[in-house]
């Protein structure tokens, strides 16, 4: 189980929830809802996520930091959208 958790793949599959998160973010009502910068960071977020398996940054103190801080900026982007509305 460690093994799995240093390559990354939880991170993977966080990553992958982010991008459906991104795609109902682009649809109906939603569209005009989330600005573009929330959709910018959630797919950012998403990408860094996905990415922590090829590029093996999972295991180490600043690629942890990177992607927290990138899926709580979404997150965060998201909640200040939701409520403006």
């Amino acid at each position: 189980m460690k093994a799995i958790y240093e390559q990354g793949y939880f991170y993977e599959i966080a990553g992958l929830i982010y991008y459906v998160f991104f795609l109902v973010l682009m649809r109906g009502k939603n569209a005009q809802r989330y600005t573009q910068r929330t959709r910018a960071l959630v797919l950012i977020a998403a990408i860094v996520l996905v990415g922590t398996v090829p590029l093996h940054y999972a295991g180490t103190a600043a690629g942890q930091a990177a992607m927290l801080l990138f899926a709580l900026a979404g997150i965060i982007s998201a909640f200040i959208d939701a409520r403006a509305t």
